[in-house]
Formats: C-alpha cells, structure tokens, sequence
C-alpha cells in the first residue's frame, strides 16, 4: 500500500533526482512504525537537503523502522551517506532503526570505502530486512 500522500508535505518538495516511494508491504504491518522506502535516482550534496527534509517529515510521522530499497538508487555521496547517519541516530533513541537492501554494487563500494558497511544492516532482500525487525536479529 503506497502511503505518499498520507504524510503532509512529503511531496511538496519533489526533486526528480531523486523520487522516493513510500509503502506498507505485507509482513510490514505487524511491525509498528514500519516503512519502506525505495529509492529511485541519485543522492549527492546537492539533493541531499531536500532529501532529509522529506525524510524528517517520515520520522515526523512516527515512522522510526524504515526499510530503504536501494535497487534503484544509482549513486550515494558521502553527504547522502551522512544523511543516513543522521537518520540512524534519530531514530535510534525511539526505538528504530534503518535496514538498506538491493545496494547496487557501486553504491555498495562507497558505503564500504566509507567504512559504513559494518555501521548500517545491508541486508539482501525486503524479506530479510522486515525479518531483521521481527526478531530482532541483525
């Protein structure tokens, strides 16, 4: 179910380098304050202040589990990195947490030269990643 329009403002601010669909798929419902994320386009310093902006309004929303489907997002800077960062930290005291899935290889390769790919659960698939907050396994 693609929930977009149920969190005011989150698409006042479109930025076609990057659109972001936001969704409850199945097995997400028994999680409370879960969501999935999938990004389409790029993230880089240019982008990256309207991409937390949006991001913030989720949390906002009191969505502090949220999925991140990388299989589209076709380049990450180290600002974008730095904005997941953020998010972690945010939601972290809440109870949440991030899990990222379907890195493409490239984006993949920045989070490790970063050292990032031991800090954030990569995970391989969305079954995995809803897995990770129903048992709370990493």
């Amino acid at each position: 179910m693609i929930i977009n329009g149920s969190i005011p403002g989150f698409d006042a601010d479109k930025d076609e380098s990057l659109r972001i669909l936001l969704e409850i798929v199945d097995g997400m419902e028994r999680i409370e304050g879960c969501l999935k994320l999938t990004l389409v386009g790029y993230i880089d310093t240019y982008n990256s202040n309207s991409f937390q902006k949006r991001i913030n309004l989720v949390l906002g929303a009191g969505f502090v589990r949220l999925i991140f489907d990388f299989g589209s997002l076709h380049y990450v800077s180290s600002t974008g990195i730095g904005s997941f960062t953020a998010f972690r930290e945010a939601v972290k005291p809440r109870g949440g947490d991030l899990v990222l899935f379907g890195m493409q290889p490239k984006v993949f390769e920045v989070f490790q030269l970063l050292g990032f790919s031991q800090f954030f659960n990569i995970k391989d698939n969305i079954k995995d990643s809803i897995n990770f907050f129903l048992t709370g396994v990493p």
